[in-house]
């Protein structure tokens, strides 16, 4: 395995942790998913769908598989929109109270927008059709 490949599959796991990070420091709010009172905005069956694909997507980017991009990129806008839950830990935190929520908006996106490089750049080293180049 070449350096560049490792390097991906590092970054596809730096991923993985960084959603098993987010699940586990909101778990509580996605213990209430479970209770049989439960009360918000969020309807339980986009909580659930959330939760499994941060699930799918652990488990398929830990493995360094290009399938854990699919669920995480719904994962990713899903808990922008519903929850308003930053992937990147404590950093939004930093900001200003009345700026917060465009600190999530912000730095999710950035992961996003990086995962879909990443994905890009995976995909760049198994072209199937040879292209002309001019």
């Amino acid at each position: 395995m070449d350096v560049t490949r490792r390097g991906l599959r590092l970054a596809t796991k730096g991923l993985a942790v960084l959603v098993m990070i987010c699940l586990v420091r909101y778990a509580d709010s996605f213990a209430l998913i479970f209770s049989l009172n439960q009360v918000g905005i969020v309807p339980s069956y986009i909580a659930i769908l959330v939760l499994l694909s941060g699930i799918g997507a652990i488990l398929g980017l830990s493995r360094g598989n290009r399938w854990g991009f699919i669920p995480l990129y719904f994962f990713i806008p899903a808990i922008t929109m519903f929850f308003n839950y930053s992937l990147i830990p404590y950093l939004p935190q930093l900001v200003a109270p009345e700026f917060r929520g465009m600190a999530v908006f912000f730095l999710n996106s950035s992961v996003l927008l990086f995962a879909v490089l990443l994905l890009l750049k995976m995909m760049d080293n198994d072209v199937i059709f040879s292209v002309e180049k001019y």
